[in-house]
């Protein structure tokens, strides 16, 4: 009964005793600029967070880097226009929330904010619309196959879909979205600087050396000794910069000495070791900061892979209105190369009277044109499905399922409302190199933060403890046993300094970093610039193009007017015989030449409304919202 008494009361020691290290320890990690010494819990490994939010404040930012005064007004950032069925969103980033939304070059009317910075020319009105609404007839033919004569290889998709159908499907679409992926790893990289590392080591030694000194053994000639030392423990690198070490070891020793008492003896010792920096290195913000530049570089791959998203779903733009654009011209030179047989069968109805030979030659002539322009159109269109076959990479599209990719999504003759400002935000927030250069001043900043820091001097706090038993006859767990109930616990405790003289390297690498913060500022500024100019581009461009679309409707009536004259004054020539002293093959010819004017129109008129389509997805392009991803 004694026996237990006296093992529980030497546990309760070794209790208590652990419990003043540990406490030792979470003073040691308390924020070492507080003003009182307060025990904290352990430091939390998440912060910051490697990953905020996508979506940037602009004006924040802006103060942040001051390019923008504390007066400046705010701007608004507007809604997102046009997101798609999120039914038919694939899973990009599994590993995290993510989202991907397909701008529609249409929005809405809404309300805008005031410019910052007015234009030196105002916008022309975009609120007027086209005169001429009526549907082309070409526009309703191509919604229905034309290339094939086997309706089920005829694979109806409209633009929307063939983008998601991207995203899910296409390799190289699979392939950006891994790249922000592996760059996310390095946050977890850094972050395991911070994980406890557990240790044990193991050693023997074995030894014979010859005595020189007779104090040295007392005696024998030669001093033997063996030496086994265990030891087990954990490390640990807090956030603000403490080093700490928990240690136990055991240890053997045996030695012929007739100085060594008691013989083979059982030495253990419990140690507590901790070294925290109170100046340079101090801190969470610099000792986390590899996290910090590790979640700015995911955030700058994220950006890369906006852009790059856009890029994509540019190509897909371009490729369906050019493959749109080569099937209205396809079904223009069959209608018109129809046309242009009526009239020279009519030509050639008037072959011993009044016909000019040339007329005939000039009607093959029209004719053999519009059989090039078919073939030229029909095989524009086979190339650019295989083009949207490799961008878009759907089993849907497979060439031995699908023949012929038929559009849905027709082209208007619209100009929606951009409101420059809104456009300019929406570039802040959301396009890709505006948010890498972003991230790439943040990175900087850190950067000058720790340049900053290691400008000061060295001051550490050096602190140790540790309890100390020992007994003889390779008697361990006595030995274990009496470092809780012998003697009381020895600790040290002391200051390091440490400063150049100059400090030159330091103030050098503070220097360059602000230099190189400043350099990012020109940079930023000018980028700035530089997408105003192109969403202004694109937005003129925009404007440019729908203006040459009225033109060329405009164009086309009037062709068409002019031809319908030319057949009016064929079918009425022997009623106006007095009237008009030209033949009916002269008549006819002008028919010819107004048909081939007739046909350009309408090739003018399909060309600048495929032309102006993708004028508007420029806009969105531009603004950085055509496509977006963000992960949280």
């Amino acid at each position: 009964m004694s026996d237990f008494a006296h093992l529980s009361k030497t546990l309760v020691k070794g209790l208590a005793i652990m419990l003043t290290l540990y406490s030792g320890v979470l003073i040691a990690q308390s924020d070492p600029t507080s003003p009182t010494l307060v025990v904290q819990r352990a430091p939390n490994y998440d912060l910051p967070q490697a990953l905020p939010n996508y979506g940037v404040s602009s004006d924040e930012f802006e103060h942040q880097v001051g390019l923008r005064s504390q007066s400046a007004q705010t701007s608004q950032v507007p809604a997102s226009h046009g997101t798609a069925n999120s039914d038919q969103n694939p899973s990009l980033l599994k590993e995290e929330a993510s989202s991907v939304g397909i701008a529609s070059p249409f929005p809405g009317h809404g309300a805008t904010t005031a410019l910052a910075e007015p234009l030196a020319e105002p916008l022309p009105d975009y609120s007027r619309v086209a005169t001429k609404q009526t549907i082309p007839w070409w526009q309703e033919r191509c919604t229905n196959s034309i290339l094939t004569n086997e309706p089920n290889k005829a694979c109806a998709v409209d633009l929307e879909q063939l983008i998601w159908q991207s995203m899910q499907y296409s390799a190289k679409v699979q392939s950006i979205l891994i790249a922000p992926k592996i760059q996310r790893t390095d946050i977890q990289i850094a972050r395991g600087e911070f994980d406890r590392r557990r240790f044990s080591q193991t050693n023997y030694h074995s030894t014979s050396d010859p005595v020189g000194n007779v104090l040295t053994t007392g005696g024998p000639n030669r001093l033997n000794e063996q030496f086994w030392e265990n030891s087990i423990g954990v490390r640990d690198l807090n956030s603000f910069g403490g080093k700490s070490e928990l240690s136990q070891m055991i240890i053997g020793r045996d030695s012929n000495s007739l100085f060594f008492k008691p013989n083979n003896q059982a030495d253990s010792k419990l140690s507590l070791n901790y070294t925290q920096p109170l100046m340079r290195g101090s801190g969470m913000s610099y000792n986390t900061s590899s996290i910090r530049l590790a979640g700015i570089k995911t955030n700058q791959s994220i950006a890369t892979a906006n852009r790059e998203l856009q890029n994509h779903a540019m190509d897909v733009v371009n490729a369906y209105w050019e493959m749109v654009l080569h099937r209205y011209l396809m079904e223009q030179a069959r209608k018109g190369q129809e046309r242009l047989q009526q009239i020279k069968a009519q030509l050639l109805n008037r072959e011993g009277r009044d016909l000019i030979s040339t007329h005939v030659s000039r009607a093959n002539a029209a004719i053999a044109n519009q059989k090039s322009q078919i073939l030229t159109a029909r095989n524009n269109i086979l190339a650019l499905q295989q083009t949207l076959r490799r961008l878009v990479n759907s089993p849907d599209l497979d060439q031995q399922n699908c023949e012929e990719i038929v559009p849905l999504t027709m082209p208007t003759t619209d100009l929606p409302i951009f409101p420059l400002e809104e456009e300019l935000v929406s570039a802040l927030n959301h396009r890709g190199d505006i948010i890498a250069i972003q991230q790439t001043i943040q990175t900087a900043q850190v950067q000058r933060n720790l340049a900053l820091n290691e400008l000061r001097p060295q001051l550490d706090l050096v602190t140790s403890s540790y309890v100390r038993g020992l007994r003889g006859d390779n008697q361990f767990a006595q030995s274990f046993a009496n470092q809780f109930d012998t003697g009381r616990p020895s600790f040290a405790t002391g200051l390091t300094y440490l400063n150049p003289v100059r400090n030159r390297t330091a103030k050098a690498n503070l220097t360059s970093r602000e230099l190189e913060i400043a350099k990012l500022r020109f940079d930023y500024a000018d980028e700035l610039n530089k997408v105003r100019a192109e969403i202004i581009t694109a937005i003129l461009s925009a404007q440019a193009s729908y203006e040459t679309t009225l033109a060329a409707i405009e164009g086309t009536f009037a062709s068409r007017d002019e031809v319908d004259g030319h057949k009016d004054r064929f079918e009425n020539f022997y009623e106006e015989l007095y009237a008009d002293k030209r033949s009916p093959s002269n008549i006819l010819n002008d028919l010819l030449d107004a048909e081939n004017r007739l046909i350009a129109a309408e090739n003018s008129w399909a060309t600048k409304q495929v032309q102006h389509m993708i004028a508007l997805f420029k806009i969105k392009y531009e603004s950085g919202t055509l496509m977006a991803i963000t992960a949280e």
